[in-house]
């Protein structure tokens, strides 16, 4: 479970990950490789990471308070599904010509390929993996994505990184019952 920075968490082992498999060979520096939106025009990057969607995964939802210790509980953590975009930035100063921005998204593929689960490290208690699955999309749904940020089509690799369990900050105490006494006693009644 993580706390309200778990989403940035995510995102920073993505960038990570690409910055540690593209660079030199296909992208020149790390810092050409940004967590970043597409609408950002001062930005100077070749490959971008954009979050475009956060949605709860009902499917994972917990109904049970989480024991921290024997008189505090917390709700329970909300399961995410995160929705990114990696894209290659045609504004950047960095140009790619078609061939190399064809040769950089299928690295990011492979790259996302061979590493299917993100680093366990990412947050404290993981009990399970942070799952990358590759999302299907149709062009139209592409497309309005990107007419939504006012962005001309830009081809990019989608995909989604689950569950991510978001804590919650809301704690209560209780009182346990560690003691039960239970006497029994007998009632005489007298015959009158």
């Amino acid at each position: 479970m993580g706390d309200f920075s778990v989403i940035s968490e995510v995102s920073n082992a993505i960038l990570k990950t690409m910055r540690d498999n593209l660079c030199p060979e296909l992208v020149q520096s790390p810092e050409a490789i940004a967590l970043t939106v597409p609408t950002d025009k001062n930005a100077d990057f070749q490959l971008g990471l954009y979050l475009y969607d956060i949605q709860e995964m009902r499917e994972y939802r917990q109904t049970e308070y989480v024991r921290i210790n024997h008189s505090q509980r917390r709700l329970p953590p909300k399961p995410l599904n995160l929705y990114y975009a990696l894209y290659i930035n045609a504004k950047s100063q960095m140009t790619v010509d078609a061939e190399n921005e064809q040769r950089i998204l299928g690295r990011v593929m492979q790259i996302l390929m061979d590493h299917p689960i993100l680093p366990e490290n990412i947050t404290d208690e993981d009990e399970m993996g942070l799952t990358i699955t590759f999302q299907t999309m149709s062009f139209e749904d592409k497309s309005k994505l990107w007419s939504v940020l006012s962005t001309p089509y830009q081809l990019a690799v989608y995909f989604s990184v689950s569950p991510v369990m978001l804590s919650s900050r809301k704690i209560s105490s209780y009182t346990r019952v560690v003691d039960a006494d239970f006497g029994t006693e007998q009632i005489r009644g007298g015959r009158g």
